[in-house]
């Protein structure tokens, strides 16, 4: 009766030892699948991390080149989380590890908002001051045209007053006279009996010309072109000359006035032929005639 206690006793442990072993095995191939299960989870976050971050630095790079930026905060930041990336491409895989990572993402992406709104402000207000540069550039354009277009008109309104102001010579008649011994000039066309070629002419009246001392070059050429006269040569300006047979000088009074200038031959007399008289206000001839001597 003993031995048959004994015997059950025996069998009951066992079962009892079988079903703890079943049990175990069970749960170990429950512990076993469960981090399985956990170290690919693990991986896939670190995936989704490193995924998260390398997006980051794609969007921070295509900002940093479209601006053409340099030594910013956007560069320190891309530069930030390419280090981020790095030491979790090395790190080995767990649950706080990667709750440190998901909240750092967490912080960049806020990080990131922040800078890329600043940045869009920035560029929001080049593009305002660009405008407004734009803006003044066309403005002093228009106004250096408009000033450049009065410059002109005031030129010309300044020249036109100076060709205004200038002295003019009309009814210029060049004839030959004899001087008598009582001084009385008598008009003849033989070029063989005349002593003096007269040119007379008319300053008329003009309100604009300055009043004042005023002079005009006399000129007569002979039918060989010599000058006659006091054949002198006066320099106008670097550029300019005017040789002269005589000067007239006088005084203007903003009238009329009548001039006459006796011109004595190159020799003892005249040559038959075509004579040109011509008259000059400075370098500039305003009045020209003919004379035929027979």
């Amino acid at each position: 009766m003993e031995n048959e206690n004994k015997n059950t006793g025996i069998k009951i442990v066992t079962g009892i030892l079988a079903v703890l072993l079943v049990v175990a095995g069970a749960f170990a191939i429950k512990l076993y699948n469960q981090e399985k299960n956990t170290k690919a989870e693990l991986t896939e976050e670190k995936e989704l991390v490193l995924n998260d971050l390398k997006q980051m630095v794609t969007k921070y790079d295509a900002v940093i080149e479209e601006n053409n930026l340099k030594d910013t905060e956007l560069n320190q930041a891309r530069d930030r989380i390419q280090v981020l990336i790095d030491s979790v491409q090395k790190m080995e895989a767990n649950v706080s590890v990667l709750r440190r990572y998901r909240d750092e993402v967490y912080k960049l992406k806020k990080e990131r908002e922040y800078l890329f709104a600043q940045n869009d402000s920035l560029k929001g207000m080049n593009k305002m001051l660009a405008m407004q540069v734009d803006s003044t550039t066309y403005e002093l354009e228009v106004s250096k045209m408009k000033r450049d277009s009065l410059n002109m008109v005031k030129d010309e309104l300044a020249e036109k007053v100076a060709l205004g102001a200038s002295l003019s010579a009309s009814k210029l008649v060049g004839t030959g006279v004899i001087i008598r011994n009582s001084g009385k000039l008598v008009e003849n066309d033989r070029a063989r009996r005349i002593d003096r070629i007269r040119a007379c002419f008319t300053i008329p009246q003009n309100r604009i010309a300055d009043a004042g001392d005023r002079e005009l070059y006399v000129q007569v050429l002979d039918p060989q072109n010599n000058i006659l006269g006091a054949n002198k040569t006066i320099a106008i300006d670097s550029v300019t000359s005017v040789t002269y047979s005589a000067i007239s000088k006088f005084y203007y009074e903003k009238t009329a006035l009548d001039i006459c200038e006796n011109i004595a031959p190159k020799g003892d007399d005249f040559p038959k032929g075509l004579y040109k008289i011509n008259i000059f206000d400075g370098g500039k001839m305003i009045a020209t005639s003919n004379l035929v001597l027979d």
